[in-house]
């Protein structure tokens, strides 16, 4: 579910600011609705987390790496 910056530092447990550096950095996902309001999806930044936490890849790197 999809739920604003204020909603998802609330439920992350996390500043707002913090959220907001983590998207500029590209570190995390989120969905801009018009030309103003962005939302997060705190399960998939959650999912985001486990993965990081477990040393598993975020992303397939499979494509681009075949060194040709």
């Amino acid at each position: 579910m999809l739920v604003t910056i204020t909603q998802g530092a609330r439920e992350l447990g996390v500043s707002v600011e913090h959220i907001r550096r983590q998207i500029r950095s590209g570190r995390w996902p989120f969905y801009k609705l018009g030309s103003k309001a962005t939302r997060i999806d705190v399960a998939e930044i959650r999912a985001l987390g486990r993965l990081i936490a477990e040393g598993k890849p975020c992303v397939d790197d499979a494509e681009g790496s075949s060194g040709d």
